[in-house]
């Protein structure tokens, strides 16, 4: 008789142990207890973040290299809504997001695109044909009108640097000069280091 009431007993242990009711009802309370935060996951998720994209500037960045010359205009972008759309960030992540803004490439072209081959992508004409190919493009699409503002960055002392500056101050660079409100040369100087590797040849 003894004998089958613990066995009941275990059985009847067991069956409420093993519940799926009382262990996920458990489980809901002491992970609420934890972490108070997701019991409003939902309704953060539910919440409906609105974006306000603007371009804050316009970013032509020019690459003249010995063997070829690359220009890609780019697109600086913000949100507005960025501090009200992440109120979970510090200060320091708002204030990182703003120092680095995101860009995007608008056109990009060297001046193998031009049908330039081997060693005259390297040549004055390819870089000032290129230059003239891209202020044209800009200018006929209106790609400045948003922002009003055109920073150029230079990089490199190959040929294609001089054709640029003379294709941007000549009439070729009418309508873009306009817009220059900054220019910058951030080419890198090699200083001591590692011995550099071997040119190349075409």
């Amino acid at each position: 008789m003894f004998g089958n009431f613990a066995q009941l007993a275990r059985g009847s242990v067991r069956a409420f142990s093993t519940s799926g009711a009382a262990k996920n009802t458990i489980t809901t309370f002491g992970e609420a207890a934890k972490n108070p935060s997701k019991l409003n996951r939902e309704s953060k998720a539910a919440t409906k973040k609105i974006k306000d994209i603007q371009t804050v500037k316009n970013v032509l960045h020019c690459n003249f290299k010995k063997n070829n010359t690359f220009l890609t205009l780019t697109k600086v972008l913000m949100d507005k809504n960025y501090p009200a759309n992440h109120p979970g960030e510090s200060f320091n992540e708002k204030v990182l997001y703003f120092l680095t803004l995101p860009q995007r490439i608008v056109i990009s072209q060297s001046t193998g695109y031009l049908g330039f081959r081997k060693a005259q992508r390297g040549e004055y004409e390819a870089s000032f044909q290129l230059s003239s190919h891209i202020f044209k493009n800009i200018n006929e699409k209106r790609l400045l009108q948003d922002s009003g503002k055109l920073e150029i960055i230079v990089r490199g002392f190959g040929k294609g640097r001089k054709a640029f500056f003379d294709a941007l101050k000549g009439k070729e660079g009418n309508g873009i000069r306009e817009y220059i409100s900054r220019l910058s040369d951030l080419t890198p100087i090699a200083f001591g280091g590692n011995r550099a590797p071997s040119r190349r040849r075409i």
